[in-house]
């Protein structure tokens, strides 16, 4: 910002001396030279220079504080996820690991129903423990729920008896339950579906 005051009071000091002497021109009726019009272009020269000066020194520092302000704000803390420890272990293929970061983010939140789904998917698919995933969802359905949170968990559970314990009386009860329970929602018609698969693979068994 020095230089910008200066560049501009001499671009116009410049553009003054060329209107006057073109004035005097004009009154005493003498042709426009070349001269003139190399003073002309040294003003303009003079003054763009200011402007660029003005611009990078000045414009351009706000535009950038306010650009980076809307994405960055150094002030402002990033939230590390609930479950950021639980995936890393995964990616590291711990899972009983993974299983116990998802307990402590249940813990610290406790209607973590992803948490819980997760746990399940773990026990089951990778540890090969579908009775710990079984108790897990069994002691957590005792507790007070959401009916959508309810409904979820059930189905988890239902997943679980069936897919991985073969258990389908228990499976075919907690659907009834559901669909009793939440008539005419998605959770009732997935119920249904998933009722209908069952029975429709007990009959190709027997």
């Amino acid at each position: 910002m020095r230089f910008f005051r200066p560049l501009l009071g001499l671009a116009l000091a410049w553009l003054t001396v060329v209107i006057f002497l073109e004035a005097r021109a004009e009154m005493k009726n003498e042709p426009s030279d070349g001269g003139k019009i190399v003073l002309y272009f040294g003003g303009v020269v003079l003054a763009g220079g200011a402007a660029a000066v003005l611009l990078v020194t000045a414009v351009l520092p706000v535009v950038g504080d306010a650009v980076g302000g809307v994405f960055f704000s150094p002030n402002e803390k990033m939230e590390k996820s609930p479950h950021a420890d639980a995936l890393v272990a995964i990616a590291r293929g711990e899972y009983e690991a993974a299983v116990q970061e998802y307990l402590k983010a249940f813990g610290n939140d406790p209607h973590d129903t992803m948490a819980l789904s997760e746990i399940v998917r773990l026990e089951c698919e990778h540890l090969d423990n579908p009775a710990a995933a079984a108790d897990i969802l069994e002691q957590a359905l005792e507790r007070e729920w959401t009916p959508e949170d309810a409904a979820f968990l059930t189905s988890r559970l239902v997943d679980v008896y069936w897919k991985h314990q073969r258990k389908a009386r228990e499976a075919r009860a907690l659907l009834m339950q559901i669909i009793e329970a939440m008539p005419g929602t998605k959770h009732s018609a997935n119920a249904q579906h998933k009722l209908q698969e069952i029975e429709r693979q007990l009959a190709m068994e027997d």
